[in-house]
């Protein structure tokens, strides 16, 4: 009799990565909207409820990927989700009660863009596409972080920058999830990525 598994296993789970790149192309542009002023002040704590949202389900993503085996993108799911994701929503929300940029918003998005840096060296061992790619959100989150810190200067341009960067890269993750769900779907390399 054939080795394999037993009828009475459970079904494996499939790859939570095209549904956490979803989620992270819509925090993305979010962000973009809110850095560049396409979202004014008054809807900060709409943005901030949007951001909270993609980021519970991302965090779930994330827990799957990390159940799945998938050390580095479960990990990539957790800080998008939980560092970003929460972080960044609640920052949002707390200007319910405090409005405008605080320094503290910006130690959020500086956090998120030092742990993404951190994660490149195992990145380029996995994928090239993903590595370019979290290098410039990373980028991105930092010029945020300082911007809202005030490192920079006045934060307009330096928040028009990470805003455009934040647009690019949710373009990129939407297109590298679709890739993966194409391809998958139909079995064979469709999209390259």
């Amino acid at each position: 009799m054939a080795q394999g598994k037993s009828h009475n296993s459970p079904p494996e789970w499939a790859s939570a990565g095209a549904a956490s790149l979803y989620l992270v192309g819509a925090i993305h542009l979010g962000i973009f909207a809110f850095a560049t002023g396409r979202v004014g002040p008054e809807s900060a704590p709409l943005l901030g409820f949007w951001i909270l949202a993609c980021a519970i389900a991302l965090l779930a993503l994330g827990i799957v990927e990390l159940r799945r085996g998938e050390a580095l993108f479960g990990t990539i799911g957790v800080v998008f989700g939980g560092l970003l994701g929460l972080g960044g929503g609640l920052s949002f929300i707390r200007s319910m009660w405090m409005p405008g940029i605080l320094a503290i918003d910006g130690w959020w998005f500086l956090s998120a863009g030092i742990i993404l840096f951190l994660l490149l060296p195992s990145l380029c061992r996995v994928s090239w596409i993903m590595f370019w790619g979290i290098m410039e959100i990373g980028i991105a989150l930092t010029i945020l972080g300082l911007g809202m810190m005030g490192v920079l200067g006045s934060p307009q341009v330096p928040l028009m920058i990470a805003g455009w960067l934040a647009l690019f890269f949710a373009v990129f993750c939407w297109y590298v999830a679709t890739a993966q769900m194409t391809n998958t779907v139909y079995g064979k390399r469709i999209l390259p990525f």
